[in-house]
């Protein structure tokens, strides 16, 4: 028996939410942004799910991801590269017939330097314009000169990134809309991509052509009500060993925590080396046979302690917990760490085993 700490990936409950996002854009299209090796949960399996389920557009952060989603979807796909070019990368886009995302004056040289040299990308480009996140992206402001520069090979996408989408009250929503949509008028007909998974929840004139969905594919963020995502993997990690704490006695580095009368405690092989945050540490719980047991102690980096009422068939070496799942839920998780289900999620380590399942 390993005594891993594994992550469970549902494949199919990923394809079942993505045809729940679809489902909500009702028109235009629905991409799968898979970088970051698919958020954790396993880039090659999780793009073959989602291709199967019928998604055909997918965004990525580096071209070398790219690569491997081509590798497995063959030559149909299209597939974004959200950070854009490199001037000696133009190998690599060429033959995996890979889609540039446009961020900068300097990217849109490199882009020029290879049409003069090609005449043409196998898959065209896109132009990202930044309305507001001030993070990557053209300047609005230049968009009339761009149309005018690229008319003889235009984009085959407008984009932007909402920056405060969670936040459906936020003007910054309607002031990107506003932008985006002043943006496209120097690009008439040509698509325009803006919503992000938060982005799904607003307006129906945010989905535009495109919608480009990443953490809620995987069951995280905050859906509104009446919409179920599903999570896209079930965090588990084995009981190692069970003590006995007595009164007044302490647990874990710094002895943190200390009993105030005793208590059973149950040693977990899981930690900040395999991603668990070390802030969870007095704040988190995992779930053991349905119950909430409470982290007492430091996270270290191999191991957690949480208190159980006591030895049982439930509770006793070899049974796993559930750190993060349908019991443990991620975002609940991730608040108690002060963090993200982005941030736990992405920073699962290699030393979780990933089991894949279509349940």
């Amino acid at each position: 028996m390993s005594l891993r700490p594994r992550a469970r990936i549902h494949l199919s409950h990923i394809a079942d939410n993505w045809r729940s996002l679809k489902n909500i854009q009702k028109s235009g299209l629905v991409a799968a942004v898979v970088k970051a090796d698919a958020y954790g949960h396993g880039l090659g399996p999780v793009a073959e799910t989602l291709h199967e389920a019928g998604c055909d557009h997918f965004f990525t952060a580096h071209c070398f991801e790219a690569q491997l989603v081509r590798e497995k979807l063959g030559p149909h796909a299209e597939i974004y590269c959200l950070n854009g070019p490199a001037p000696d990368e133009q190998a690599i886009y060429r033959d995996a017939a890979l889609t540039p995302v446009i961020n900068s004056a300097e990217q849109y040289q490199t882009l020029c330097t290879w049409l003069t040299q090609n005449g043409k990308l196998p898959r065209n480009y896109a132009l990202h314009f930044d309305t507001g996140m001030n993070r990557l992206g053209l300047e609005p402001q230049d968009a009339a000169k761009l149309a005018e520069a690229t008319a003889s090979h235009p984009p085959k996408l407008i984009m932007s990134h909402l920056a405060c989408a969670e936040d459906t009250g936020s003007d910054m929503n309607a002031h990107q809309m506003s932008a985006v949509q002043a943006v496209s008028g120097h690009f008439p007909g040509l698509p325009v991509s803006l919503a992000n998974s938060a982005g799904l929840w607003l307006d129906p004139d945010y989905k535009q052509a495109l919608s480009r969905p990443g953490l809620a594919l995987y069951g995280g963020g905050h859906a509104p009500e009446g919409i179920r995502l599903k999570p896209g993997l079930t965090l588990e990690a084995p009981i190692l060993q069970i003590r006995k704490v007595r009164r007044g006695e302490t647990v874990g580095y710094g002895a943190s925590w200390t009993a105030p009368a005793d208590r059973w405690m149950a040693t977990v092989a899981i930690g900040y080396g395999d991603g668990l945050p070390r802030s969870l540490s007095n704040r988190g719980f995992v779930s053991l046979g349905g119950q909430r047991c409470a982290i007492r102690g430091r996270v270290s980096m191999d191991l957690i302690t949480i208190e159980i009422d006591q030895p049982s068939h439930l509770a006793r070496p070899g049974i796993y917990v559930q750190v993060i799942g349908q019991e443990a839920p991620l975002e609940e998780q991730a608040a108690r760490a002060g963090t993200l289900g982005y941030e736990l999620i992405t920073g699962l380590t290699p030393r979780v085993t990933r089991i894949y399942e279509n349940l």
